[in-house]
């Protein structure tokens, strides 16, 4: 007999779905630095009051640890294929980094050729936005991973880079942002003699021991050539660009030879309270195309190292000065005739020592005054 609402009985039906009403939840717990989650499957009874209990059954899965992003803008295939193969070869389980190739506007096919079959979490993707800093923006906007390692598209690196990496950081936590200590060059074509003094502008460098500071204007500086970055500095220095045009404008776009924009990490590790560093255990191959180590580029690149520190400094409050005139002995010798005795002593030194110069380095410290001219009337017209 049919029982009616508001009776003492229960419907047969409602009591079936009672007895197999089931509520699930997950909780997602963040085990370590790595980024290691699991959830927990949770079953309960429907009313509220009732207290859930845990399942047996626990599904886990792992967030990379590390994120390396190569950003790349008409990369030459021979010396991207090298970099793949050097992170190919790396002794760190794959499953603990992801891979992530941001194409910046190229205009040709070499990054949709490259084979990334053999890593289980590549992904290529294009970033219209043209200049190295947008291309950094999308990799740190894509990344999954609790660090990101940029690389170069024509940067080798040591078979246990990526292990390494993640060593530092578990056991410097402090440092914000670290990169390697050992940059060395191979050279498609053997430099000038004349311009050896000046090749360091190609992002080479050795350093014996560790080094780190909190003090960004220190020289210990982590250059883009396998920079590991923490992510929450990563995401700072993202809102901190977005947030202003002018430091949009710091590092390469297209065929400019503008830089500084790795500085700026170590500016937004500082300002945070954490530290930088370099480290000779990291090994990065620096591939240099002959073009590269020609004296009309390292000209072009010095103008825009001279162009784009200044601007930093400018960016951050600094004082910035126009550079000196060349010495002449005109200016020397109109001084001395005006009695300006130490000013004229000045001058005179100034002249001897641009006279023992090579016109090598007199061509280079021309070179660099105007990055700083290009500096005043880029702000001040």
């Amino acid at each position: 007999m049919d029982r009616k609402a508001g009776s003492s009985g229960i419907f047969p039906t409602c009591l079936a779905w009672k007895a197999l009403e089931v509520a699930f939840f997950c909780t997602l717990v963040a085990s370590s630095v790595y980024g290691h989650w699991t959830v927990y499957l949770k079953v309960g009874d429907h009313h509220p009051s009732e207290r859930a209990t845990t399942s047996r059954a626990t599904y886990t899965w792992m967030m990379p640890a590390l994120t390396v992003a190569i950003c790349t803008h008409n990369p030459r295939k021979d010396y991207l294929e090298r970099t793949l193969s050097s992170l190919a070869a790396q002794d760190l389980d794959r499953q603990l980094w992801e891979l992530l190739i941001i194409d910046n506007a190229s205009n040709n096919e070499v990054c949709s050729s490259v084979d990334l079959s053999w890593h289980p979490s590549a992904r290529l993707i294009r970033e219209e936005r043209l200049g190295l800093t947008p291309a950094r923006l999308r990799a740190i906007e894509e990344c999954q991973g609790a660090l990101i390692l940029f690389v170069d598209d024509d940067n080798v690196l040591q078979n246990d880079y990526l292990k390494v990496a993640l060593d530092l950081a578990d056991r410097y936590p402090v440092l914000g942002v670290f990169g390697s200590g050992r940059i060395e060059p191979e050279y498609e074509e053997t430099p000038d003699p004349q311009l050896v003094e000046f090749l360091h502008m190609l992002a080479l460098r050795t350093v014996q021991n560790p080094h780190w500071s909190n003090d960004p204007m220190d020289g210990i500086v982590p250059w883009g050539a396998g920079m590991v970055v923490q992510r929450a500095v990563a995401e700072r220095y993202h809102a901190v660009i977005m947030a202003d045009p002018l430091k949009q404008r710091l590092d390469r776009t297209g065929n400019t030879l503008n830089s500084c924009g790795d500085d700026e990490f170590s500016w937004v590790a500082t300002e945070m309270g954490l530290g930088k560093g370099i480290f000779p255990e990291l090994k990065v191959l620096h591939l240099i195309n002959k073009s590269r180590s020609q004296r009309d580029y390292l000209l072009r690149l010095t103008e825009g190292h001279a162009f784009s520190r200044t601007f930093l400094r400018h960016l951050h409050g600094l004082k910035v000065s126009r550079p000196e005139a060349p010495p002449s002995l005109a200016i020397t010798l109109w001084a001395l005739l005006r009695l300006r005795i130490s000013e004229g002593s000045y001058e005179a030194q100034r002249l001897v020592l641009a006279v023992r110069q090579s016109a090598t380095a007199r061509d280079f410290g021309s070179a660099r005054r105007k990055g700083i001219e290009r500096f005043f009337n880029t702000i001040h017209g």
